[in-house]
C-alpha cells in the first residue's frame, strides 16, 4: 500500500509538472498569435493627434543632461517639439512636417533644416534616433512605421519571444506573451536599441502604454524619456499652434551630405 501510493503521488507531481511546462511554453512561445496581437494593438491610432510631456535626460559624448519636452501636433504632420533646460530657457524648438524638420537654437539664433527628418536627427545629434512623427508614436502607442508587416525569425528570449527582420530599419522587436513591446532594436547609419517599460493602461485609448522609454546608441549615448502627461486629439490643430516662428534676424542653415548651405 505504501509503495503504491507513493508510485501514485510521483505520477501526480510528474503530471503536474509536465502540464505546467506546457502551459508555460505553450503560453510564452506562440510567435504568430502574439505578433498578431502587437501589430493590431500598436500597428492602429486611436485619435488623430497628440500633446504630450516627458523629462529627458541624455548623455552625449560623455556630457548629461537634464531637460523637459514638450511634444504636440498630428501624426500625419506637422508635429512641434520643445526643448527646456529642466524648467529655465529653451535649448530648441524642433518643427516637422511633409518638407522635412527645422531645429531653432535660440542661444545660437540660428535654425537647422533638412529633408530628411531622421538624418536632420543624425546630424544634429539629437537624443532620439527617429523622426519626431515616430517619437509622437511611440509615446501614444500607434507606430506602423516601426512594425514590419511579417518577421523571419522567432525565438524565446528570458520569458518573451525576440522576432527579428532581415531588412527595412527595424532588426528586432522582443515582445511580452501578451504582445507588449519591451525592446525594439533599429538598424542604419547609428544601430540603436529601445527599451519599454512601466506600462500602464491608458483610459482613453484602451491600450497599454509605456511610462518609460530608453534609448541606447552603438555609440554610448543614451536618452531616457519619463512621461508625465499625455493627452490625444480627434480634432485638427490650428494651423498656428504648429507653426514654428523664427524671430528677426536669425540665420537659416540648410544641412546636407556636402555639409552646411546658409539660406539667405
Amino acid at each position: 500500500m505504501i509503495f503504491r501510493f507513493r508510485h501514485t503521488a510521483l505520477l501526480l507531481v510528474l503530471l503536474l509538472t509536465f502540464s505546467g511546462c506546457a502551459a508555460r511554453t505553450g503560453e510564452v512561445y506562440a510567435p504568430e498569435k502574439t505578433y498578431s496581437a502587437f501589430r493590431s494593438i500598436y500597428g492602429n491610432c486611436n485619435a488623430t493627434g497628440i500633446r504630450a510631456k516627458a523629462s529627458l535626460y541624455y548623455t552625449a559624448q560623455g556630457n548629461g543632461h537634464r531637460t523637459t519636452m514638450t511634444l504636440w501636433g498630428e501624426y500625419a504632420s506637422p508635429l512641434r517639439l520643445d526643448v527646456r533646460a529642466g524648467i529655465g530657457a529653451y535649448i530648441a524648438h524642433i518643427h516637422e512636417d511633409e518638407s522635412g524638420l527645422t531645429a531653432f537654437y535660440p542661444d545660437q539664433k540660428t535654425a537647422y533644416t533638412h529633408s530628411s527628418p531622421v538624418r536632420a536627427v543624425q546630424i544634429l545629434g539629437l537624443p532620439f534616433p527617429f523622426s519626431l512623427k515616430d517619437l509622437a508614436g511611440l509615446i501614444s502607442g500607434c507606430y506602423p512605421n516601426l512594425i514590419p508587416e511579417s518577421y523571419d525569425t522567432a525565438v524565446p528570449e528570458n520569458g518573451n519571444l525576440r522576432f527579428t527582420f532581415d531588412k527595412g530599419p527595424v532588426s528586432a522587436i522582443t515582445l511580452t506573451g501578451q504582445g507588449l513591446p519591451v525592446e525594439i532594436s533599429g538598424r542604419g547609419e547609428i544601430p540603436w536599441r529601445m527599451e519599454m517599460s512601466s506600462y500602464e493602461k491608458d483610459i482613453s485609448s484602451g491600450k497599454p502604454l509605456p511610462d518609460k522609454i530608453a534609448v541606447y546608441t552603438e555609440q554610448g549615448d543614451k536618452a531616457l524619456l519619463r512621461i508625465k502627461s499625455r493627452t490625444f486629439t480627434a480634432k485638427p490643430w490650428q494651423a498656428e499652434a504648429l507653426e514654428l516662428k523664427l524671430p528677426e534676424g536669425s540665420e537659416e542653415i540648410r544641412l546636407d551630405r556636402n555639409g552646411y548651405v546658409k539660406i539667405d
